[in-house]
């Protein structure tokens, strides 16, 4: 039993993601990822180390694109672990230097040992909300997976929009999509704005299909988990080593994976602060010498969006 309660928790994060946000802010549109990338990381650690608890980093983003990042098995904070960590200091890291959409600071959290140790490379996933009864299957064909998500969402499929990256590997994803009918919404970089619409059911996406970085997957397991939406995934390593750590782990490369297998905690949530606007959240503005900005916190009991001003 863990001797914090989950108000206390998410009140801490928010406010890590919140002063992680608010560090990076003036490197936004600087053309420099790398740069932001370590201010984020850099700020996330300084703030998890002032913690009044013990915190493990299970995966750190960042390691796939040679990136800076909290690396895994990283302690922090003060006294025993009692959660891990699975954290993207600053999601959407192109966009933030190009001063585009959907640049977010995310911490996901579960009780200690509640996440699965997923390896930073890529991860095939099939997610859709709450409203859908039956989880899209990679082992059906792409036409069932459409009739179940129309049937769910009460569509045809031409009225259906369905997130994919716009990547080589997805030319013939996007391609059998459009032949069925479907609306494909092509996103750079962002797939965990995409994920937080679909869950939350803000209302822009039906679901989203395709491969995307793996630390991505498991804070969208939790995402869906927490909201009772459906999410299937396999992982798709892109080097002989995270293949070898997954089996390590005690799983298969080719094991199609639920929400349930990728988070096993009862006890998780996650705060995500904008700093560059989404569909839903609005980014960090400046106005005079205050900055104005929004979090979004997710747990099992439900979501909110807090709203915050801090002084230069």
């Amino acid at each position: 039993m863990l001797s914090l309660d989950i108000n206390l928790i998410n009140e801490n994060f928010r406010k890590i993601t919140e002063s992680t946000a608010i560090g990076v802010f003036p490197y936004l549109g600087k053309n420099n990822k790398h740069a932001g990338d370590e201010i984020a990381v850099n700020a996330m650690r300084k703030e998890l180390n002032s913690l009044p608890f013990g915190t493990r980093v299970i995966i750190g983003e960042g390691e796939k694109d040679d990136a800076p990042y909290l690396y895994e098995g990283e302690v922090l904070g003060k006294g025993d672990v009692i959660l891990d960590l699975a954290v993207d200091p600053l999601e959407c890291t192109t966009n933030f230097s190009k001063g585009l959409p959907n640049s977010m600071s995310v911490l996901a959290y579960s009780e200690k040992d509640g996440l699965a140790p997923v390896p930073g490379t890529y991860m095939e996933q099939w997610i859709a909300g709450p409203e859908v009864g039956t989880p899209l299957n990679p082992e059906n064909t792409l036409r069932h997976n459409i009739e179940i998500l129309s049937d769910y969402k009460r569509k045809t499929f031409d009225e259906l929009l369905i997130v994919v990256q716009e990547r080589p590997r997805h030319e013939m994803l996007i391609r059998s999509l459009r032949d069925l009918g479907c609306g494909v919404a092509l996103i750079e970089s962002g797939s965990l704005s995409a994920v937080m619409d679909i869950c939350l059911e803000f209302g822009h996406y039906d679901a989203m299909i395709g491969t995307y970085g793996a630390p991505e997957g498991l804070i969208s397991a939790l995402i869906a988990k927490a909201t009772e939406s459906q999410m299937k995934a396999i992982l798709r390593p892109h080097e002989e080593i995270y293949k070898e750590r997954w089996e390590e782990a005690g799983y298969l490369v080719d094991q199609v994976m639920d929400k349930d297998d990728l988070v096993t905690g009862e006890f998780f949530g996650l705060s995500a602060t904008c700093i560059t606007s989404n569909l839903f959240l609005k980014g960090l503005v400046k106005k005079g010498k205050k900055l104005h900005g929004q979090t979004l916190t997710i747990t099992p009991h439900g979501h909110e969006v807090h709203e915050f001003v801090t002084w230069e």
